[in-house]
Parts: C-alpha cells; sequence; structure tokens
C-alpha cells in the first residue's frame, strides 16, 4: 500500500502523539503508586536472600526479606509451586497469602481475601436430589 508523503506524516504524528499519551498515563500510574506507598517502602532493601539451585529432581527454593517487613518463599518444580508472601498493610494489619500453582490453575488461600457465603439449604436439597433421581424424577438404584 502506497502512502502519499502527508498521510506518512499524519501516520507519523498521530503514533507519537498516542506514544506520548500512553506514556503520560504510565507516568500518572507511577506517581499515585509513589503516594501511596510510604518513603520506608520505596527505600527498602533486601535484609535476606536465599535461593537453591535446582535439585537431582529438579527442585527449586528461594525466600527473600526487605527491610519493611516483606517476607516470600517459595519452592517447587517445572509442574507445581507452592509459596507464602506476607507483608504489612498500610491500615497496619499483618497480611500473608499462601498459594499452590499446578496443573489445575493458581490457588491463593488468606483471611484477608474474601469467602463466599454458605450455600443456602435449597440448593443443598435439590443438588441431592439431582444426584439421587433420573431426570424423569425416578430414584436412582443403589445412590448411597
Amino acid at each position: 500500500m502506497y502512502y502519499s508523503v502527508n498521510e506518512r506524516l499524519i501516520l507519523i504524528l498521530t503514533m507519537a502523539l498516542l506514544w506520548s499519551v500512553l506514556d503520560a498515563a504510565r507516568l500518572v500510574r507511577i506517581r499515585r503508586i509513589r503516594r501511596l506507598v510510604g518513603a520506608s517502602d520505596r527505600d527498602a532493601q533486601i535484609t535476606d536472600y536465599r535461593v537453591s539451585p535446582l535439585d537431582d529432581e529438579g527442585v527449586f527454593k528461594f525466600a527473600f526479606k526487605t527491610s519493611n517487613g516483606i517476607d516470600v518463599q517459595a519452592a517447587g518444580n517445572a509442574l507445581e509451586t507452592i509459596g507464602i508472601f506476607s507483608y504489612e498493610s498500610p491500615e497496619g494489619i499483618p497480611i500473608e497469602t499462601r498459594y499452590i500453582a499446578d496443573e489445575l490453575g493458581f490457588h491463593v488461600v488468606g483471611r484477608h481475601l474474601p469467602q463466599p457465603p454458605p450455600t443456602p439449604d435449597y440448593i443443598l436439597r435439590s443438588l441431592e436430589y439431582i444426584r439421587t433421581h433420573t431426570q424423569d424424577g425416578k430414584l436412582k438404584p443403589n445412590v448411597f
């Protein structure tokens, strides 16, 4: 496809303008993050760092701590990784998160994470009925 000199100039200026807008948005996000994160967090240093190379079975381990209270530990192999990280929230609440990543996905557990409400009794009864009855409503044989 052939573009005239003016079309190429417009295209270049448009791309430059778009790039500057995206870069400005990135800078705004960085400034917001820096305002939220205190000076002690920005100046945090790694105080402990441990890494174990892969062993004969391909298992790795690493851990690090920072001066502002972040603690990270993980271990695993190419198929499964388990880990834990902890820190203190801006409100002063200790946060601890445990995770496992495997062929079934990434699963996270933490007291700070929202929990689903309990399943209502009528839903549990409906599921039990579905499990014990056929589609035409007859009782399935030998269902325990």
